[in-house]
């Protein structure tokens, strides 16, 4: 019988040349059918605002109808572990804050998903600031006037986007730098504490930008500030929290993320395609308005700033004590 001896040194070549090609083709090809781009907030806030503007814009360029499902609560991590556990093939996406990757693993004991192994970065998309509004009953018309008016009267309700969302946290940090005592209440979604705060269920709310903007235009609600150093450009009127309090800022960073073991060629047409959906003209003037600006980063560097964003909420977490189960 005559031995055949194979070259093993051709082997891993050849493979690598397999993989590529699997890969260019893979590329070519996707998508072949509707993806769906699963929200972690309930419509109307900021992260929502902007992932329908992206998702027309993606369905324009990729031939295919990219759908928006709101999945709200747990502040994010019941969207989360949803595409968490979804196939890896890019037809379901995560369109979350940092909230899911920078402040989740912080706050929980116990996730049913591990946020660095299930999820991977794809695209960011935009970072805006929030806004802290007040009910005019309330009284305080700034930050200053707030801080005084909450020594005075310990407790004023504050609600927020969902516990452990940015929101949450961004209006326990300025509790803790500004030394009041505020009362955080806990909703699913942007929406839902905005009604409330105009009906006057709620004194106080930390909340995006676009759930609130119209009804301050309005003088239905009063702008106290926006969590950040200084003021935004689209919105001069509107001082900054910094201005009064420092070290307060606090931004709506919003990102997509994929299944973890999604192919690499998926995650390269997905990122470049949400690079030229937050280009378009409709996306910028959205992104304007709302005082927001457009992101575009590779996945390896978007998932650099992910890791630093989670050690930079950790501290937040650790110095307002707050803990979920």
């Amino acid at each position: 019988m005559k031995i055949v001896k194979l070259n093993l040194l051709v082997c891993p070549l050849t493979f690598a040349a397999t993989l590529f090609s699997a890969n260019t083709t893979i590329a070519q090809t996707y998508p072949t059918k509707p993806i769906r781009l699963i929200v972690a907030f309930a419509p109307g806030g900021a992260t929502d605002t902007f992932a329908r503007i992206t998702a027309a814009e993606l369905t324009r360029t990729l031939g295919q109808q990219v759908v928006v499902e709101n999945r709200p609560g747990a502040g994010t991590t019941i969207a989360a572990e949803f595409v968490a556990k979804s196939a890896a093939d890019g037809y379901t996406l995560l369109l979350t804050d940092l909230s899911t990757h920078a402040i989740m693993p912080s706050l929980y004991t116990k996730l049913g998903f591990n946020h660095g192994r299930d999820l991977i970065a794809v695209a960011p998309v935009s970072a805006s600031p929030l806004i802290m509004a007040a009910h005019p009953s309330l009284g305080a018309k700034n930050a200053k006037e707030l801080i005084a008016l909450a020594k005075k009267n310990p407790g004023i309700t504050c609600g927020n986007s969902g516990a452990g969302t940015v929101t949450h946290l961004a209006a326990e940090k300025f509790r803790t730098r500004a030394g009041i005592d505020l009362l955080s209440v806990n909703y699913k979604g942007g929406t839902t504490s905005t009604v409330s705060l105009m009906t006057g269920e709620l004194s106080l709310i930390v909340n995006t930008i676009p759930a609130v903007l119209e009804h301050v235009k309005s003088k239905k609600l009063v702008a106290i500030g926006l969590t950040a150093d200084k003021r935004a450009t689209a919105l001069p009127d509107i001082p900054a929290l910094g201005e009064t309090v420092k070290g307060v800022d606090a931004a709506v960073i919003a990102g997509v993320l994929a299944p973890g073991n999604t192919p690499r060629a998926i995650i390269d047409r997905l990122n470049a395609e949400f690079a030229k959906a937050v280009d378009a003209p409709k996306a910028k003037e959205v992104f304007l308005v709302n005082a927001a600006e457009a992101l575009k980063q590779t996945p390896e560097v978007m998932q650099r700033a992910l890791e630093q964003d989670a050690k930079t909420w950790a501290e937040v977490v650790k110095v307002t004590g707050v803990k979920l189960n």
